[in-house]
């Protein structure tokens, strides 16, 4: 791990640092220490959550010694040597059902990671495909009772604002599984489900890949 030794920074704020390994993601390494995502970020600068570099020093406040992050992969040399995103329709399944009330992508305002699908409080949500949950709490600020799938080929998908999460973590799920409830949780006006595809860290848009 290196000269990783635990310090103070800021205002005497105690804590260690942790060097990012391959293909460790923000929301893993926090959610390993139990800190607040937002917190780390804005203490560290980080102004893009996605964007992590191998090797980047990330301070963990209130940490007293560096832990081992796992990353939930089989096959790490499979993964890098299929980077490239295919598109395909149909690839997923609706996670819920109802109304698309706000799309991906950026606009004057601010960068959506995701849809936004409006649903009836309580209705179930469903894997879009088989995979192993690698997240499932309430600790990432904004995003409410949260659910996070791991997929074949480095995909992942996310699942937020949920009323309530219906399954563990390390749980395996398979294509259709009720996982959660729609809800308000978090920073939500009304029952929605915000859902994300990732490859990687890396946004994609949805629409690009259901039926």
């Amino acid at each position: 791990m290196g000269c990783q030794h635990t310090r103070d920074v800021g205002h005497g704020q105690p804590g260690v640092y942790h060097t990012v390994k391959h293909h460790q993601t923000f929301w893993r390494i926090c959610k390993t220490y139990g800190v607040d995502m937002d917190e780390v970020a804005r203490i560290n600068g980080i102004k893009d959550k996605s964007k992590i570099a191998v090797g980047q020093r990330i301070f963990i406040p209130g940490a007293t010694k560096v832990l081992k992050v796992d990353i939930y992969v089989e096959d790490v040399t499979a993964r890098e040597r299929s980077t490239a995103v295919r598109y395909e329709k149909g690839k997923f399944i609706w996670p819920v059902e109802g109304t698309v009330t706000a799309t991906f992508g950026t606009n004057e305002k601010r960068r959506h990671d995701g849809i936004d699908i409006s649903a009836l409080e309580g209705s179930p949500v469903r894997a879009v495909d088989s995979g192993k949950v690698v997240y499932s709490d309430n600790k990432m600020k904004g995003y409410g009772n949260l659910i996070i799938i791991e997929h074949q080929d480095h995909f992942f998908t996310i699942y937020a604002h949920n009323e309530e999460n219906v399954v563990k973590e390390e749980v395996l799920v398979k294509r259709g599984d009720i996982i959660a409830r729609v809800g308000k949780t978090g920073n939500a006006t009304g029952p929605h489900l915000h859902f994300e595809i990732r490859k990687g860290s890396n946004p994609l848009d949805p629409m690009r890949f259901l039926p």
